[in-house]
């Protein structure tokens, strides 16, 4: 019997470790699209981004550090009808127009004060809508967070009068159909009463009918929450630009 623990021993010393990628399995987590293309696919992973242009048979590697972000992240990724790529960071929305070569943050250009500037906040949301408006959320700690939208390919962005100093907008979607209907939602973390652990953080759904101008409260009667009340729109029909 003493044999056998050695031999078992033994196995487990040799067996190699396994490959991790900033401590975690090298796995996938998402598939995107580039409209228009359809020999192209970009594949997000936990290294970072993978690209291919002939159907899957060759890959090529974007890593962390050139994406602009590191650690155990995922940003959320979109690709424009031009092929302009957009990856959210913690620091910044990442746009590479080169096909994911060089990368630069936009918005990093403007004054700090600047209403549109997006640079050195949390992008936690990003769409693309069907006539090519580039829409993104922030959910930063300690920071007015805000909806933004371009209409020039992601190189300005205007508040879309959702700023907020409590709320975190975690999704921002438009609908394939309806470019001026847009949806979000976000949860408050802050306020006085949350703070005094009085009542919980409160959860928001907005829909828009006209790009951002104005916002109406959807209720969420009826919808159970969890311990970390965050809401998702992942999802507009393709046909109905109200059913989300």
């Amino acid at each position: 019997m003493r044999g056998l623990v050695v031999v078992v021993l033994l196995a487990g010393l040799l067996r190699p470790a396994p490959a991790l990628a900033n401590g975690r399995p090298p796995t996938t987590n998402g598939v995107h699209f580039r409209p228009g293309d359809s020999h192209s696919l970009y594949v997000a992973t936990t290294f970072g981004l993978l690209i291919s242009h002939d159907d899957g048979c060759s890959f090529r590697w974007v890593c962390e550090d050139n994406l602009g972000y590191a650690g155990t992240f995922d940003p959320k990724y979109r690709i424009a009808p031009d092929g302009t790529l957009f990856a959210t960071t913690f620091t910044g929305l990442r746009v590479s127009r080169d096909g994911g070569c060089s990368f630069t943050t936009a918005t990093a250009e403007l004054p700090v004060d600047a209403p549109g500037r997006i640079a050195d906040k949390w992008i936690d949301a990003i769409d693309i809508g069907p006539t090519g408006e580039v829409w993104v959320a922030t959910a930063d700690n300690g920071k007015p967070n805000d909806i933004y939208s371009s209409t020039d390919n992601g190189v300005t962005f205007a508040p879309r009068g959702m700023q907020s100093p409590t709320i975190w907008w975690k999704s921002v979607l438009v609908a394939p159909t309806r470019a001026a209907r847009v949806y979000a939602t976000g949860y408050q973390v802050a306020g006085a009463m949350a703070d005094a652990g009085q009542m919980p953080p409160t959860t928001h759904f907005l829909i828009s009918d006209n790009n951002g101008a104005t916002w109406t409260p959807s209720p969420l009667t009826g919808v159970k929450l969890g311990l970390g009340p965050s809401v998702f729109v992942v999802g507009v029909d393709h046909t109905n630009p109200t059913s989300s």
